[in-house]
């Protein structure tokens, strides 16, 4: 078959065989006719040649017999003239023109014309050249002599030629044929294996042999032929292995429908599919047994079927089952009493659309029983949780006011003239309630760790003043017992950091005071570093800045045995009861230490060793503060505003105060006025705008957040206004106590940043600041922004516990350093009227939060509103729960409604008491 298909007139090697003949052909043709033709003429011009030289021979040898008519000798010139060859005749003729000689030519015929041009045309059978030429001397014809040429060496040249040649172009049609056929093979040689391959491939063998492959065409074609085959055979055993792969996994399919059906038939929750005609395609045995239904269910409309179940549903439309699309869930009830959850879950086919139904029918009876119980426990754990809180505080409270009488009185007697025993016994009993004292301090924090009550206040604060003011207070301990007290920190650690002060300074308390408790000799030495901050850390840093801090409280104490350490932070607990007798205790400091490291997002450990010493590490998380936000407050003046303006050093100046509340304006005014300066006040950022421009000020107090024109849109509109106008200096009134304000504030324009509730000392230091005036050197730092007040003990809980939690001691309901501040700057009436202004804000602030609350709305700004104001008027409780709820969600708002009324009310009742010292 492929000898057929590959017959020479229909192969392209035979096409290309015949072209490149023909073409060899036609030119070897050519080539042989014009080298006969140059012969030819070659020849003839010699022809011509010889004529012309024979002529003049026979002129020279006739022209003497021709003149003395000597015929005989005529006859013998041209006899042997004849005879030397090449002649075939001669003949001479006198002037006349008569014959007078002839050899070679019969003398009865005639003689032949001469011939104008020499030809190869045969005459009488005979190739010559008929030449006729006269015969003179001195220029007088004396007669003719004719010749014919014997052409016949030209006739034969000519014929061998062309024999030569069609011989020699036969040769060379033959050797080309041989060599293109050879030529041809060997190029077309890939195109037989490319047809037979090809054919192997149609056949069904997809591997066929390799063809050759090189750099030409043919080599090319076979590499495409190749690369072909190749992606074709590694296509089919794709496919091979998909089919594979198809069998297996319909047998997998197959063997996984009948583990699904056991799987469902063996589930003891109901499985329903319900198709899209609305009739049941598959229902579990669980189904038919839950719902009491008899016989198969299958092929039957849903609601039919739980019309006529046993154990139907209770109070359930069942057409409206069938009608649901989305995800649903819902419960029902049964008739014999039992709660089923029922969970709808529309199945969907690869386009999306709905094929149908499943649904989930889960018996939730016992945990719904069980969840009840659950709850219930749970709140009667709460609720005793709750009233023990309530009575340690309690109890701890009203401890702490008769053992500050106590104490009090016993170093007054410690002081007074008594003699030695006597000194001596009132020294034991002041150190005994010193003792009693702390105690009922750690069980008042202990009680607030538990409730989870204590908010972590962050503020700037300055990390070697904080260790050394811990050190400074136990040095008198350590150096009677001769131990060295020392601090060291990494020059990584940054100098101001943003944490909670007071708590960090508790931490160091417990254990630096532990350290010197439990170490006879030798030092105690305190040393922080930065640890770097890890991807796969599990700490919660909360701030991308922050970073954790590792203190280490070293000591070259007793030690503490290996037994003891995994209890040493349990409450109530010593290493052993030795210890107890010998140094005192109650076993809540480091339980207090480690539930306010967690609490400050780090952790506690000890490495310890009877005998060796202890060496306690804790971390807590920080971040970088800012150094600026630091101010220096002369020590001596306190806190009353006679001495921090005398301290500031300020001259008399025109201040304009800006605050939408009325009691904060009355507030600051009250300050400014006792410290000896003039106050103008404005309620909205507008109104602020349009006096500065209206009247010269040296400062501004601005409030941030007000409706309408807020105080930081009111700071760029200030300085917007033309010089010297624009340029008044303007400090930041906020309630916000943590510095992230700050750059905020400073970006708009302002010049410094006062928290509230103002401190005389901080807002002097900061107007001495602004102003340029600068503060006394040799003063102790105190971090700005400072935290709101100093917290009292109890700190509030936060929002979202619930409402019904113990309520606020009476001790912790006000800030008494503010409330002393405004008693000592207001009058009698200003008192009263903030009082009132109070008691009317106040209240429809609380109603407006409720109902933004209720409504949906952002109730933030209006619970910043009530944080600032409470805080201001010393209302300490009731500001930090405003502060709670402030970023908090509605719903923790209505949770904590009453507690607001009450906190509000009790607050209120408790100024009301307050009498101003300036009446």
């Amino acid at each position: 078959m492929i000898l057929t298909r590959l017959a020479p007139w229909k192969t392209l090697r035979g096409r290309m065989l015949v072209a490149a003949m023909a073409v060899e052909a036609i030119m070897l043709t050519l080539l042989v006719a014009n080298s006969v033709r140059l012969l030819y003429g070659s020849l003839a011009e010699q022809a011509r040649l010889h004529a012309g030289q024979v002529a003049p021979v026979l002129n020279a040898a006739l022209v003497a017999p021709l003149a003395q008519r000597d015929y005989a000798t005529l006859q013998a010139v041209l006899d042997e003239s004849r005879s030397t060859g090449g002649v075939l005749y001669l003949a001479v003729s006198d002037s006349n023109g008569r014959l007078v000689a002839i050899s070679g030519w019969p003398e009865n015929r005639a003689l032949p014309d001469p011939d104008p041009a020499l030809t190869l045309d045969a005459k009488d059978g005979i190739a010559r050249y008929d030449v006729a030429v006269p015969v003179s001397l001195a220029g007088q014809k004396l007669g003719a002599v004719q010749f014919g040429l014997d052409l016949l060496h030209i006739v034969e040249a000519r014929r061998d030629l062309l024999t030569q040649g069609i011989a020699i172009a036969l040769s060379e049609i033959l050797l080309s044929a041989g060599l293109l056929t050879l030529l041809g093979l060997w190029l077309t040689r890939h195109l037989a294996a490319l047809a037979r391959a090809s054919e192997r491939v149609a056949a069904g063998d997809y591997s066929p042999p390799e063809l050759a492959e090189g750099s030409d065409d043919i080599g090319r074609l076979g590499a495409a032929f190749n690369t072909m085959s190749h992606a074709i055979k590694e296509r089919v055993d794709q496919l091979t292995v998909a089919l594979d792969e198809q069998e297996a996994l319909a047998r997998d399919v197959e063997q996984e429908r009948a583990r699904l059906s056991a799987l469902l038939s063996a589930m003891d929750f109901g499985v329903l599919f319900v198709g899209g005609d609305g009739r049941i395609a598959y229902a579990n045995p669980a189904f038919s047994c839950l719902f009491a239904i008899a016989g198969a269910p299958v092929g039957h409309r849903l609601d039919e079927t739980l019309a006529n179940a046993g154990n139907a549903p209770r109070d359930t439309d069942y057409t409206l089952l069938s009608a649901v699309d989305g995800d649903e869930r819902r419960e029902m009830t049964l008739t014999d009493g039992r709660i089923v959850s029922w969970h709808n879950v529309p199945v969907r086919n690869a386009a999306g659309t709905a094929i149908g139904k499943l649904w989930l029918c889960i018996d939730v009876t016992e945990p719904r029983q069980a969840a009840e119980q659950l709850l219930l426990a749970k709140e009667k754990a709460e609720a005793a949780s709750r009233s023990k809180t309530e009575f340690l505080a309690t109890v701890s409270h009203e401890l702490r006011t008769p053992m500050n009488g106590v104490l009090g009185n016993l170093t007054l007697l410690a002081d007074a003239s008594l003699p030695t025993e006597e000194k001596r016994l009132a020294d034991v009993a002041r150190r005994s309630a010193e003792t009693l004292l702390r105690l009922l301090d750690d069980i008042l924090d202990l009680s607030k760790l538990e409730a989870r009550r204590i908010d972590l206040e962050e503020a700037d604060c300055a990390l070697p003043q904080l260790i050394d003011g811990v050190l400074e207070v136990l040095r008198p301990n350590a150096t009677d017992k001769g131990l060295e007290l020392s601090a060291r920190l990494m020059p990584s650690v940054p100098e101001v950091i943003v944490t909670d002060p007071a708590r960090l300074r508790q931490i160091l308390f417990n254990l630096v005071g532990n350290a010197v408790k439990f170490t006879e000799e030798g030092h105690v030495a305190v040393r922080v570093r930065r640890l770097d901050r890890g991807t796969d850390s599990v700490v919660s840093y909360g701030h991308p800045d922050s970073f954790l801090l590792e203190f280490e409280v070293e000591d070259t104490g007793i030690g503490i045995a290996p037994g003891s350490v995994p209890t040493l932070f349990d409450r109530f607990t010593q290493a052993d009861s030795s210890i107890t007798r010998r140094y005192g205790g109650t076993g809540l400091g480091l339980a207090i230490c480690r539930d306010l490291c967690l609490l400050m997002g780090g952790s506690i450990a000890v490495d310890t060793a009877p005998g060796r010493g202890s060496v306690f590490r804790f971390t807590v998380v920080a971040r970088p503060g800012d150094p600026s936000a630091l101010r220096r407050v002369e020590p001596g003046h306190g806190t009353s505003v006679g001495d921090a303006a005398r301290a500031a050093a300020l001259p008399p100046l025109r201040v304009l105060a800006v605050d939408d509340i009325e009691v904060n304006r009355d507030i600051v005014r009250g300050i400014l006025e006792r410290a000896g300066h003039s106050v103008a006040l404005a309620a909205s950022g507008g109104e602020a705008v349009r006096m500065v421009r209206d009247q010269p000020f040296d400062l501004v107090l601005m409030d941030i957040q007000m409706p309408g024109m807020d105080g930081l849109t009111a700071t760029r509109r200030v300085r917007e206004l033309p010089e010297p106008t624009g340029r008044v200096p303007i400090l930041a009134l906020t309630a916000h106590a943590s510095g992230s304000s700050r750059p905020e504030c400073l970006s708009a324009g302002m010049n410094g940043f006062v928290t509230k509730p103002l401190r005389p000392a901080l807002l002097f230091a900061e107007m001495a600041s602004v102003l340029g005036n600068g503060v006394a050197a040799g003063t102790a730092v105190s971090a700005a922004p400072v935290p709101a007040a100093p917290e009292p003990a109890m700190i509030d809980q936060p929002a979202d516990l619930p409402a019904d939690q113990p309520a606020i001691p009476d001790a912790d309901l006000l800030d008494e350093e503010q409330v002393s501040l405004l008693l000592e700057v207001l009058t009698a009436d200003d008192w009263t009227a903030s009082v009132a202004g109070f008691t009317d804000n106040g209240q429809k602030t609380v109603d407006s939060m409720v109902a933004q609350a209720r409504a949906g709305e952002p109730h933030n700004r209006t619970a910043h509103t009530l944080k600032g104001t409470a805080l201001n008027l010393g209302a300490a409780a009731l500001g930090r729960l405003a502060k709670e709820l402030e970023h908090a969600p509605a719903s923790a708002v209505l949770d904590q409604e009453d507690r607001l009324r009450d906190l509000l009310d009790r607050s209120l009742a408790a100024l009301r008491t307050r009498k101003p010292l300036n009446v």
